[in-house]
């Protein structure tokens, strides 16, 4: 946790959170910060606004730079793609992607935890972005309901290894193309937390129609920082997705141990 989001937090506490914002607007010169009625954070820049439960203070450069350097590695969307954002969080890769795409394109974004929910509606909502279509819910290999954590990091909350929640409605990215009708996917980006291998298990008939992915294995938190064995995913996601027609590539130089268990699959033959 960093020091600035403990100052936030703490200051939100005993009311001066209008205090911090305006020293965070000061020192982050690119950014105004607020926060809203609902108290969530507000970062606005020129060229996108990221609504927040926590204090974000990441420039939209920065964001496009991480969205281009890790999920995009793989396959640049261009203009008139269709992509699919699993785990969509408070929409930081939604942004870029939205501008990739275009006005042509579109960008499904999923998000399961309903605080965060409302932090990707409210970004997309004050970026003015009209081609992404936000979904509240935890995709996983079937429909239903499934518990997630409700931890104050919202990077982290997670359907894995939860003996309680929140309650949050399940479905399956087969089940959400067939209501929604995805079409042909250029990407599907997808980071969450671990329950990877049971939403590659709910696409089946749809990655025929998927030229390309990216998905975030977990297999660090077990490694690297003492996590459930259940974050293991790497080796089970491979698998299905070379099942499903996908030639896989790894990054095992990558810096950062996260990016080392990135899978980005390409369809054979595109």
């Amino acid at each position: 946790m960093s020091a600035l989001f403990r100052i936030a937090a703490a200051a939100g506490r005993i009311g001066l959170t209008p205090l911090i914002a305006r020293a965070a607007s000061l020192a982050y010169r690119a950014s105004d910060f607020s926060v809203d009625d609902q108290g969530r954070w507000v970062n606005r820049q020129p060229e996108a606004t990221f609504v927040s439960p926590i204090i974000h203070t990441k420039s939209y450069d920065a964001v496009n730079d991480w969205v281009l350097d890790n999920w995009a590695w793989g396959y640049l969307p261009r203009i008139g793609d269709t992509v699919v954002d699993v785990g969509a969080g408070i929409g930081e890769e939604a942004v870029i992607f939205s501008r990739l795409v275009g006005e042509s394109g579109r960008v499904f974004s999923i998000e399961a935890h309903p605080r965060t929910f409302s932090c990707l509606q409210e970004t997309i909502r004050r970026s003015g972005l009209t081609n992404i279509t936000p979904l509240y819910c935890a995709v996983s290999k079937q429909d239903g309901e499934l518990l997630i954590s409700d931890i104050d990091v919202h990077l982290a909350n997670s359907v894995i290894g939860q003996g309680g929640g929140l309650k949050v409605p399940a479905r399956s990215l087969d089940s959400l193309s067939d209501e929604l009708g995805f079409g042909e996917i250029a990407l599907v980006r997808m980071n969450i937390e671990g329950a990877e291998k049971f939403a590659v298990e709910g696409m089946s008939r749809l990655a025929s129609r998927v030229r390309n992915v990216v998905i975030s294995c977990h297999d660090f938190v077990a490694t690297e920082y003492g996590g459930s064995p259940d974050f293991r995913t790497r080796d089970q996601v491979r698998r299905a997705l070379e099942v499903q027609g996908f030639d896989i590539s790894t990054r095992p130089d990558a810096t950062e141990p996260w990016v080392r268990d990135y899978l980005y699959g390409r369809r054979a033959g595109h």
